[in-house]
């Protein structure tokens, strides 16, 4: 003979059950083909005061065609279908979905669809599926052929780190979008043109585009250019979220061009820093460089630097910050003095810190900077140039949200002398606008 409590344990099939669900549908945003998704999570409730074993679980797409772009797994079970789930009265059960894009000839986001489909007894229940799949063009461990092009026709995934090889040139279009793997890099020792425009940057990013990892840094390494590497040029380019933007090792062998030119480009959320140079030689107009764990613009072993309308801030909104925005050295080289050749103009570098701007001046080597027009946080009594305001409030409008336009009381505006004269490129701002003969500090012009 049972005891009551040993029939209590009892789970009644074909209960005739109307399960309750967490959420009626779960959405994955933009997947790229052939690439997993994160995996999302939802319950199923028992709403019943009665024990019962749930008759199917299964994927309604895959049974009706024999395939589906989502997989399951019911808790903790890793399939697409199972039979007689018990679930106990008043408790809940965990479905964890994932989602996988097949390939097609799209050249636009498409949508794919399921159900997850729940049968007790003669009730049916469903939880609604929906991806976005994106078709793109997958490149990883390899040299780069020589002139090689790049277009926006699709995204590009760059899934292991790529080399642009010496005496060859890779060009990018404008409005192509790449998108790197975890510890990716860019590395060129030749020559990369990125030709972006105002209404077409060019975006180098992670490749994780889900909601929760499309704002972390470090996702991807950076642009690395190698020693050699000589006429590099970025227009109206954006990179996001890595840990080093813009590494340049060392002058150039001969001549007087840069290693790179940075032409209206942001960088925004590097774990490291947004630019590095070692004996670099990097030139950069309408520059807006924000929010970096360490350095914004970091030079180290001298260098030559040109900053003209550039913006270099950080407000530790997704860092704990212990180092300047700035900083700039001529330590030696194996012992061998080097020298530093830097200006800015028109440019404003703020923070959350106290000292924003550090120079590091070595005994031997010499050690020149220019500094007009712009705003400086520094306790550093500067005699460098001339114009420049200290320690007050460019008073972004909401940097926050990654809005670093000025307002209206900013003293950055119409507080910059005009270079247009000289630098024709400075006539835009780094959003395109027409800029003022007596323009606003920094990269991004206030218009009445």
């Amino acid at each position: 003979m049972h005891s009551a409590a040993c029939r209590q344990e009892r789970f009644a099939a074909n209960a005739n059950v109307d399960l309750r669900f967490e959420v009626d549908s779960v959405l994955f945003d933009t997947v790229f083909a052939t690439v997993g998704t994160i995996t999302k999570r939802f319950k199923v409730y028992n709403p019943t005061s009665k024990n019962i074993s749930i008759d199917e679980i299964y994927l309604g797409g895959r049974r009706m065609s024999g395939s589906s772009n989502f997989r399951l797994n019911i808790n903790g079970l890793s399939r697409n279908e199972v039979q007689g789930m018990q679930l106990a009265a008043g408790d809940s059960l965990y479905i964890f979905v994932e989602a996988t894009i097949d390939p097609n000839n799209s050249l636009t986001p498409y949508l794919v669809y399921d159900s997850v489909m729940f049968r007790s007894g003669n009730q049916i229940g469903r939880v609604y599926l929906t991806a976005f799949g994106q078709n793109a063009y997958f490149i990883g461990n390899e040299i780069v052929p020589c002139d090689t092009q790049w277009t926006n026709l699709l995204p590009i995934v760059v899934y292991e780190s790529i080399l642009v090889d010496s005496l060859c040139k890779l060009t990018i279009q404008a409005g192509t979008k790449l998108y790197f793997a975890r510890n990716a890099t860019l590395f060129v020792l030749g020559t990369l043109e990125v030709n972006g425009t105002d209404v077409a940057p060019v975006e180098l990013r992670g490749d994780r585009i889900d909601p929760f990892y499309r704002d972390l840094a470090g996702g991807w390494n950076g642009i690395h250019f190698l020693r050699g590497s000589v006429n590099n040029q970025l227009r109206y380019t954006q990179l996001k979220n890595g840990t080093i933007a813009v590494r340049v090792d060392s002058l150039p062998v001969s001549g007087l061009a840069p290693n790179v030119r940075l032409l209206s480009c942001a960088i925004d959320n590097f774990s490291i820093a947004g630019i590095v140079g070692f004996t670099a030689h990097i030139e950069a107009d309408n520059l807006l460089v924000t929010e970096c764990g360490r350095y914004n613009v970091y030079g180290d072993l001298g260098g030559i630097y040109r900053f003209r309308h550039a913006t270099l801030a950080s407000f530790g909104f997704n860092f704990s910050r212990s180092t300047p925005v700035v900083f700039l050295s001529n330590a030696p080289y194996n012992g061998v003095p080097q020298s530093m050749d830097a200006s800015f103009r028109n440019s404003i570098i703020t923070g959350n810190r106290r000292e924003e701007f550090v120079l590091d001046t070595a005994a031997q080597g010499a050690f020149n900077v220019e500094l007009t027009y712009n705003i400086l946080r520094t306790e550093r009594s500067l005699v460098l140039g001339s114009n420049n305001r200290y320690n007050v409030d460019p008073r972004f409008k909401s940097p926050v949200n990654s809005v670093y336009e000025i307002d209206t009381l900013s003293p950055a505006f119409r507080a910059g002398e005009n270079l247009q004269p000289f630098f024709p490129q400075l006539g835009l701002d780094l959003l395109g606008k027409p800029r003022s003969t007596i323009p606003t500090l920094g990269a991004i012009e206030r218009s009445e």
